[in-house]
């Protein structure tokens, strides 16, 4: 059963072989994620992850671990406060943080690289309906 305060954490490593073959399946090439000339003489320095790529994981931690199997977004709210670099392990962090009479869970997320906060936000999640065989 689903409460309050359930929390999951996973381990990422953000590495070139994973930006290209993300990039290559959404077909975004943007050199900042790619090209690490273009990159060096951008805002960034060095390639930063796509955005999308980073919110995957999110998305199939969701899926997966919690609330898990059957779940379905309805919500995504994200902010993003740091680069995630290419080289970087993130931790995502995903904690339940409210419940619902309709059957929806609020999953609060935060993804770090080190100490520093890479990503905040929340996700509304739509739970899966149990059914129960008649006894």
């Amino acid at each position: 059963m689903l409460s309050i305060g359930d929390s999951v954490s996973q381990d990422f490593v953000i590495d070139t072989d994973l930006v290209e073959r993300f990039a290559s399946v959404i077909q975004d090439f943007n050199p900042l994620h790619l090209d690490a000339k273009a990159a060096e003489a951008s805002r960034f320095g060095r390639p930063i992850a796509h955005g999308t790529l980073v919110m995957g994981l999110l998305s199939g931690m969701l899926g997966q671990r919690l609330p898990g199997p059957g779940s379905v977004y309805l919500v995504q709210h994200s902010e993003y406060r740091a680069p995630v670099y290419v080289g970087d392990t993130i931790t995502v962090t995903l904690s339940v943080s409210q419940l619902f009479s309709n059957g929806v869970a609020r999953v609060v997320h935060e993804v770090r690289v080190g100490d520093r906060t890479a990503v905040t936000g929340y996700s509304d999640v739509l739970l899966e309906r149990k059914t129960t065989a008649p006894s």
